[in-house]
């Protein structure tokens, strides 16, 4: 088979298996103490905000008890080349979940305040944006409105800046109709502006209204083995014209990221894109590599763009990624400006090289599964050995022009673009069931070296 080779990125997949000895900390939400020295699993700490301002240092590793939750951000501390700062798991169960929301579970959350509507208490646990609403651990979400005379279906929801606090349409306490409510709150699961050399692995993020893993300025971050659902929705800012904007990524690096891996991991419910590097004002964008992850129910799978002149891009390596169902998520259905694509390349003005999109599978999305826009990316970007599959509509929208299945081999040749690329169904496992292994009869098979990693739910 031939291969291509992003050799610029070889120092970036040397750099996700470097590790330091140092010290290793324990936290335990439910027996452990911030009082205790954090050294052992009996003498573990308890709470998110011990581990934000305990002084840890390059090889240091914190280790969340599996089973439990977090509720907050996390705040991580820089390492350094080849001794990263690590945040994982320990001990038997579910990944260590870490929270961006505020439960409001108990029928004493929810007052009466009108014909169907209910209201949380005000005050300081709501102090920023709701951007979302998640019942019954994903089953169905609320529907964010901007006033509360649109509270007019069950669901709708309202929320008040000024008192902090919802109020939501529904028949009867909310909390009695469902056994969890989460209220999911407009801010970064891991903000991590300004660090380097900083690793995650084996952890769950969920139910935030920004970021699952955000900031800008970073170096040297691993995301690895690492669950991310139901992400973003938040109020991001309101337009000239009067029109709200929400927003919210999986993974985002922004506006300066080097030297980063996002591998092994599963993305879904995301109202945003799963997957990005993106960024305004001069800045670098350079050696990340996104693989074998599994995504399925964002908005976009992967989004890129660098508005910048003086901002430069090279060598993003996004590969062996298991990519479903673009558009079909929760936030779709509440979208302005509807666009479900698994590639979304919008405006880009930096200097860019080394773009490199192969081995992939990219099926099903309510728009195209790629949309190119703004400029020539020949030169720059390299698409080959994936495999498309869009069961109807365009597979790609090249500029305006818009390429589908019977135009896919001849427009994709004469640009020099997949020329060992199929077009097919890639056949999985059990979708419903969310195993995205493929079967042995799955024409996807010849254009990978190895099989993909299951997408089962836990």
């Amino acid at each position: 088979m031939q291969r291509l080779l992003c050799v610029a990125c070889l120092g970036v997949m040397g750099l996700a298996t470097a590790a330091g000895a140092g010290q290793t900390y324990y936290v335990d939400a439910v027996a452990g103490s911030d009082a205790a020295d954090g050294a052992t699993p009996g003498t573990a700490w308890q709470s998110l905000e011990k581990v934000n301002t305990a002084k840890l240092g390059p090889g240091d590793s914190v280790l969340f008890r599996c089973g439990q939750i977090w509720r907050g951000s996390l705040k991580p501390q820089s390492g350094a080349a080849g001794t990263p700062v690590t945040y994982g798991g320990y001990g038997e169960g579910a990944k260590p979940a870490l929270l961006g929301s505020v439960a409001a579970n108990s029928p004493a959350d929810w007052t009466c305040v009108g014909d169907d509507i209910w209201a949380t208490a005000g005050g300081g646990a709501l102090s920023v944006d709701v951007g979302n609403i998640i019942f019954d651990e994903g089953a169905d979400t609320g529907v964010k409105k901007w006033s509360p005379a649109d509270l007019k279906q069950a669901g709708d929801y309202f929320y008040d800046a000024q008192a902090r606090k919802v109020t939501l349409r529904s028949e009867g306490n909310p909390a009695e109709g469902h056994r969890s409510i989460e209220l999911a709150l407009k801010r970064h699961i891991i903000d991590q502006s300004n660090r380097s050399y900083v690793t995650y692995e084996g952890l769950a993020l969920r139910y935030g209204a920004a970021h699952g893993v955000g900031g800008s300025s970073v170096r040297g971050i691993v995301v690895r083995d690492c669950d991310l659902s139901f992400i973003g929705g938040g109020h991001q800012m309101t337009r000239s014209d009067g029109a709200p904007v929400r927003y919210g990524n999986g993974v985002e690096f922004w506006s300066g990221a080097r030297d980063c891996v996002v591998e092994d991991c599963r993305l879904w419910e995301i109202y945003d894109a799963a997957l990005t590097n993106q960024g305004d004002g001069t800045n670098v964008q350079e050696h990340i590599v996104y693989r074998r992850n599994v995504i399925w129910n964002c908005e976009y799978s992967f989004e890129y763009w660098n508005r910048n002149e003086t901002s430069r891009t090279s060598d993003i390596l996004f590969e062996h990624n298991t990519c479903l169902d673009a558009g079909f998520g929760w936030g779709h259905r509440q979208r302005p400006d509807r666009n479900g694509r698994h590639l979304m390349f919008y405006d880009n003005s930096a200097a860019t090289s080394g773009v490199v999109v192969r081995y992939n599978i990219f099926s099903h999305a309510t728009d195209s599964l790629l949309r190119l826009h703004g400029r020539d990316w020949t030169s720059s970007l390299t698409m080959d050995y994936n495999c498309w599959h869009q069961p109807a509509g365009a597979i790609w929208l090249w500029g305006q022009t818009a390429v589908g299945p019977a135009e896919f081999e001849q427009f994709s040749r004469q640009r020099g673009f997949d020329s060992h690329s199929i077009v097919a169904d890639p056949r999985f496992v059990d979708t419903k069931a969310r195993d995205y292994r493929l079967t042995p009869d799955s024409p996807a098979r010849k254009l990978l070296d190895d099989d993909l990693p299951a997408g089962a739910l836990p």
